[in-house]
């Protein structure tokens, strides 16, 4: 089964100057998904298209369960001067197509929660900012909306029989997606990540095995962990608890930012590892896989990374 890749109208966000999370990331990728569509090995899909005025009413209905109503509308509705940027903290800016990045990104998981009800399947969401790190009520490390999140919740919405696991493989902790996804029964929630590192989360102390096998996993891991050691922790600790859980669906926050040549990250994985990955997940079984871009700030690493996942993925 090809995977369906989506490429999301989204690089009118901008950050600003010399930002790492720039316009450049997606550019480099929509090469590469050409090239790999002419070869036969992805397939290429309707990505969100126009961003009219009436997908306000889809951002406020994908993100609903994951944001509160003030703080979309706080982005929905914000002014910003044509040709500036807006922090919004520190590390994120919002700048006048923001606004359309994000209704984009809500008509694309729409789009994806009707795959996943038709046929199922394997998709992969190449979109911009990243959405991990957004909290319910405020933006957080270049992220303004949480994609996985929002999956998640709407998936266990509209199935009860549903069993959801989020694997995020980001070199950071994706603290966001398990502040909105801590308390749902029915879902697993592995994260692997530098640490310490921002944002400082994922320690393990909050790890638990519910009663169906779902729960919360953080497997911290330091500075300097290579393939090696990240092999070692797929097999030994996310597999087994992968395979004990019995997902039906599989939603990945596939940051690449552990790559070694990436400047954010401490990391010392290659390309085969995130083939690995990939590799991993169609034995589990699930009828529906998504998965959503987050890191990945080296352009050629990026594009070597991404490529070897979906060949992993099959």
């Amino acid at each position: 089964m090809k995977t369906k890749v989506s490429i999301l109208p989204t690089n009118m966000h901008m950050n600003g100057p010399g930002h790492p999370e720039s316009p450049k990331r997606l550019s480099t990728l929509e090469a590469l998904f050409h090239k790999l569509a002419r070869e036969g090995r992805i397939q290429l899909s309707d990505t969100a298209g126009d961003t009219p005025e009436d997908g306000l009413d889809c951002v406020f209905r994908i993100y609903q369960e994951t944001h509160s109503r003030e703080y979309i509308t706080s982005l929905l509705f914000r002014e910003v001067p044509t040709g500036t940027v807006v922090r919004l903290d520190p590390d994120t800016g919002f700048s006048e197509g923001s606004r359309k990045a994000i209704i984009a990104c809500a008509k694309a998981v729409e789009t994806l929660l009707q795959h996943r009800k038709t046929a199922g399947g394997i998709h992969f969401l190449a979109q911009r900012p990243p959405g991990h790190h957004a909290l319910r009520d405020r933006s957080m490390g270049f992220c303004l909306v949480n994609h996985a999140g929002a999956l998640v919740r709407n998936i266990l919405q509209m199935d009860l029989d549903a069993r959801l696991a989020v694997l995020d493989f980001d070199v950071h902790h994706g603290n966001g997606t398990e502040a909105t996804l801590r308390d749902l029964n029915r879902c697993l929630f592995i994260s692997t990540h530098q640490y310490p590192f921002y944002p400082g989360t994922g320690s393990g102390k909050d790890n638990r095995i519910d009663s169906d096998g779902g729960g919360i996993l953080d497997l911290p891991l330091p500075e300097g962990t290579d393939d090696d050691d990240y092999r070692h922790v797929l097999r030994e600790k996310i597999l087994p608890r992968l395979e004990a859980f019995r997902p039906t669906d599989m939603i990945l926050s596939a940051g690449f930012d552990g790559h070694r040549d990436d400047p954010l990250g401490g990391w010392l994985l290659t390309e085969e590892i995130f083939m690995e990955i990939g590799q991993s997940l169609p034995p589990l079984g699930c009828r529906f896989i998504a998965s959503v871009l987050e890191g990945g700030y080296n352009s050629r690493a990026l594009s070597r990374s991404v490529e070897a996942y979906l060949t992993g993925i099959g």
